[in-house]
């Protein structure tokens, strides 16, 4: 008992010397039964960990660890009809248990629906995630809905990182661990407020570690395929040779209607003058005719 009780004083007065020790235990040592610890050593004649014989593993061997792969695949179709194919796409997402996570429809000129017997060619984006296992089955599925036009495929191996992740995850549940013993253990407030602290620390990263380690996971359990929709657009052909005539209607109602509006344009851009002239000549031709009238009674007088 105090042995222990001076192990847990030397350790947590310093609390970065408790993780230092508690880093080196749970890498290099292993208990060996009696309270002591010894150091790994590997048997004559044998490899450890799957490395050369005598030396432990090197770093990146993954061992047993299956391939962790997370997939991303386009796909631009040629269809018949994009609301049929969009439903088809739907069902044979759900027959593989998979998800549509993100889905568009719309016509060229904007996201508005259709009116029955309009012609508007229609478009549309599908999203969804299906399992892994269930991945080249889906697409073969789908490519059997049209016209494949265009595709591309990115994979990203995340076997390393996920190895890596969860060796760190196990080091600090094991730190957990001992630091957990260390608390039950301790002999006053400091010593226990300590441990604490550094508890709280270590579960954070255990927390944000275990998150990164589930979502790689989830990434490559799920592969994500976006398929596009097209189609074909109608062909509009002339019945028979043209004469002429609509080009002619089109072309005389363009020539009137520049020529009206380059007269608009000359009798705004002269106004200040003929409105002048006018001003002036209302009132000469008054007098003018003044006048007349007078010469005109002089002479029936005469």
């Amino acid at each position: 008992m105090v042995r222990d009780n001076i192990l847990i004083r030397a350790l947590v007065v310093p609390v970065v010397a408790v993780v230092a020790l508690l880093g080196g235990c749970s890498s290099s040592v292993e208990s060996a039964g009696d309270g002591s610890y010894a150091e790994h050593e590997p048997a004559p004649g044998k490899p450890m960990d799957g490395g050369q014989e005598g030396y432990p593993a090197e770093d990146g061997d993954t061992g047993e660890q299956e391939p962790m792969v997370i997939r991303t695949k386009t796909l631009r179709l040629e269809v018949a009809g994009t609301e049929d194919a969009v439903e088809e796409i739907r069902e044979l997402t759900r027959s593989v248990s998979g998800t549509v996570s993100d889905m568009q429809v719309a016509t060229d000129d904007g996201w508005v629906h259709r009116r029955d017997g309009d012609g508007e060619a229609m478009r549309g984006w599908v999203t969804v995630r299906v399992p892994s296992e269930s991945y080249e089955d889906f697409l073969d599925s789908v490519l059997g809905l049209g016209t494949l036009e265009y595709q591309s495929e990115a994979t990203e191996d995340v076997t390393q990182q996920h190895v890596d992740l969860s060796a760190r995850l196990e080091n600090l549940r094991a730190q957990e661990a001992r630091l957990r013993e260390f608390f039950d253990a301790a002999q006053n407030v400091e010593e226990m407020l300590a441990i604490e602290k550094e508890l709280g620390r270590v579960r954070g990263e255990i927390e944000s570690l275990d998150a990164q380690v589930t979502y790689l996971e989830r990434q490559a359990a799920m592969a994500t395929v976006t398929v596009e929709l097209t189609e074909p657009r109608a062909v509009v052909t002339p019945q028979g040779p043209s004469w002429g005539f609509v080009e002619a209607v089109t072309n005389g109602f363009r020539g009137a209607a520049e020529l009206l509006t380059g007269a608009l344009t000359v009798a705004i851009a002269t106004s200040p003058l003929w409105l002048t002239g006018l001003v002036l000549f209302l009132p000469i031709r008054a007098m003018v005719r003044r006048r007349r009238a007078r010469a005109a009674a002089g002479a029936e007088e005469g």
